[in-house]
């Protein structure tokens, strides 16, 4: 007899005889259709997972990428070696196209970078048990704040390249970072401003001039009557002995365990100097937090299947049972070479001692409070409370205290280091298949979007396009195109001919030609082209023939763009030599008649631009 419930009760009703016959059959077939579904299904998955390209077709592999047109363009449809099964679960000993060495920005940048762009497996080994690098934070349990683990990341940045990258991972929350240090019982605005001047010496000054001028007494210039050669130097240059004794010379003792004059300049040059009332630590247009922190952004970064990570991983005790095509390494180069006989290079780390202050709202009136006074040990005191203005009954403080061992944090500049490092570099430019990519392997201080840029621009220049787009007119000879197109070996050269006489000049053999009439712009007509993808630098050699641009002038700007460590995305020829990052700017085809122009930037063009660029997707 079978029973069913009625509604809700939990009573059973018979049902009639023959009913209950026919059930039990049904229910029998039932259960055999449903065991053919299953074995079919699991053989489907089966297939698919061991080659998907059996089910979708030749690129399958290429459509679980970013889906842009020049990563899709450039992404391989086959694996790499005969075992490379790109989406099933990868061991640390299979082969990966990548191995990379580190699961903080510079590594997640460049395995996602690859991945989506390139359509390539990376192996990333972190030799700590969490990704994100000293980026990492997380909720702290007892009271409910979201702090970082290894002290405060502020993002900022002047890079619009760099401000878009990012805005790929996350929600960004406008914040502006504001600084007080404790001198002589008062918080004083840092940088040094007019309120920091006011304060600690009892003045009213009341403007910018009025700024300067106090500043132009108080400064003490190098004696040698040279540029600033220490940290002690530069600190006295700028802000005078007073300022000097109370802020820079005890906090910098505290930072670093030496002597302002035995540090490179670079140290206390950081530090801004403000002739008005700005109270910011940074000046950059852009400045903001994640809004869900900083590791949900490295989790987002890995989600590409291509990529497998290890962590609790370290690189030199798995080295030798790893298959990669090229190796990425963001950990010290120092450690890296630590076999070849030369001294270590020299770091600063930190402690962070913690401590809860229960049921107060806040214990200091910023985020962040210097504390240069050597009658305290430790150099600053964070309260995440203040970043974004989290709530909780209670509050987090993070006191920083600054060593020699531990962890890393910071290179120590000065001559003895930087002669070194030269050693190191020049070893590390001796390696095949490696590339050094960070902080640490390029023994500097970088900001988060410094390291950001670096990392983009080193993916640039290892997988970087260039593509040569010239306008010819009827006033010169097509050879001068050929010398350039032959001296900078371009990917790709196109001549669009605006010249009204008849027939076709000796184009040199791989050019794509094509004769342009009614009045047409090579520029406009290349960027609304539907059969091209942008390479990621594009010059733009305007009336060519008949210009001022030699083939050297062409060579020296393309040298100078790659050996820049700001990302340039839009420059008119010849190339004069970026220092800032001041200098990346929007493209604008009416601003020169000779240029380089990124692909980003043509893309914003694209974006902004009356006339609608629908490149091939």
């Amino acid at each position: 007899m079978v029973g069913i419930k009625a509604g809700n009760s939990a009573q059973y009703h018979a049902l009639p005889q023959s009913l209950d016959k026919n059930v039990k059959a049904a229910s029998q077939r039932n259960k055999k259709i449903l065991q053919y579904g299953i074995i079919a299904l699991v053989f489907v998955v089966v297939v698919y997972v061991t080659d998907p390209n059996k089910w979708l077709g030749d690129g399958a592999v290429d459509k679980q990428g970013s889906g842009s047109s020049f990563a899709s363009s450039r992404a391989p449809t086959k694996p790499t070696s005969p075992n490379d099964n790109r989406f099933a679960k990868r061991e640390m000993t299979d082969y990966h196209d990548l191995c990379i060495v580190g699961a903080g920005l510079s590594g997640a940048i460049i395995a996602e970078r690859y991945a989506n762009e390139r359509g390539q497996t990376s192996l990333i080994l972190e030799r700590r048990d969490h990704i994100g690098g000293n980026c990492y934070d997380y909720i702290d349990e007892e009271t409910g704040i979201r702090v970082s683990k290894y002290g405060a990341h502020l993002f900022h940045t002047y890079y619009e390249r760099v401000w878009e990258y990012v805005q790929k991972w996350s929600d960004w929350t406008p914040y502006e970072h504001e600084v007080v240090a404790l001198i002589n019982d008062k918080h004083v605005p840092v940088p040094v401003n007019i309120d920091t001047v006011n304060a600690l010496f009892d003045l009213n000054i009341k403007d910018s001039k009025e700024m300067d001028e106090w500043l132009a007494k108080e400064q003490v210039k190098p004696a040698h009557g040279g540029e600033p050669a220490n940290s002690e130097e530069m600190a006295m240059s700028r802000v005078g002995k007073r300022l000097y004794e109370l802020i820079f010379h005890p906090y910098t003792i505290k930072q670093w365990a030496k002597e302002p004059r035995e540090l490179g300049p670079e140290v206390t040059a950081r530090i801004p100097v403000r002739n008005n009332h700005d109270p910011r630590y940074f000046a950059d247009p852009h400045q903001a937090l994640p809004t869900n922190g900083y590791t949900a952004i490295f989790e987002k970064m890995f989600e590409n299947p291509m990529l497998t990570i290890k962590t609790n991983t370290d690189y030199f005790e798995v080295k030798d049972s790893l298959n990669c095509g090229k190796l990425y390494y963001t950990g010290p180069i120092d450690r890296y070479f630590a076999d070849q006989g030369l001294e270590k290079l020299e770091y600063r780390s930190l402690d962070f001692e913690r401590e809860v202050v229960k049921n107060v709202d806040f214990f200091q009136p910023k985020g962040v409070v210097n504390h240069p006074n050597a009658s305290r040990t430790y150099t600053r005191i964070v309260e995440y409370k203040h970043f974004l203005e989290q709530k909780s009954d209670h509050t987090i403080l993070f006191y920083e205290h600054s060593k020699d061992d531990g962890e890393p944090y910071y290179p120590v500049p000065n001559p003895t280091n930087q002669d070194l490092f030269t050693k190191y570099k020049q070893m590390a430019e001796e390696e095949v298949s490696v590339s050094f990519v960070g902080r640490l392997a390029n023994y500097k201080y970088f900001n988060m979007d410094q390291t950001i840029e670096n990392a983009l621009a080193l993916f640039d220049k290892d997988t970087g396009t260039l593509d040569v787009v010239v306008e010819h007119t009827c006033d010169g000879s097509i050879h001068k195109v050929t010398d350039v197109v032959n001296s900078i070996s371009p990917n790709n050269t196109y001549v669009y001919d605006t010249c009204d006489e008849e027939g076709q000049p000796d184009v040199p053999e791989g050019v794509i030609y094509e004769k342009l009439a009614g009045g047409k712009k090579a520029v406009e007509y290349h960027l609304q082209r539907k059969d091209v993808n942008w390479a990621s630098q594009n010059l733009f050699l305007m009336d060519a023939p008949s210009s001022n641009v030699s083939v050297a002038e062409a060579e020296t700007a393309l040298d100078e763009i790659s050996r820049q460590k700001e990302f340039v995305d839009f420059a008119t020829l010849p190339f004069l030599g970026c220092q800032t990052s001041q200098c990346s700017r929007d493209f604008n085809i009416e601003s020169g008649i000779e240029f380089y122009v990124t692909r980003e930037a043509i893309q914003r063009y694209a974006l902004t631009s009356k006339n609608v660029v629908d490149h091939k997707k």
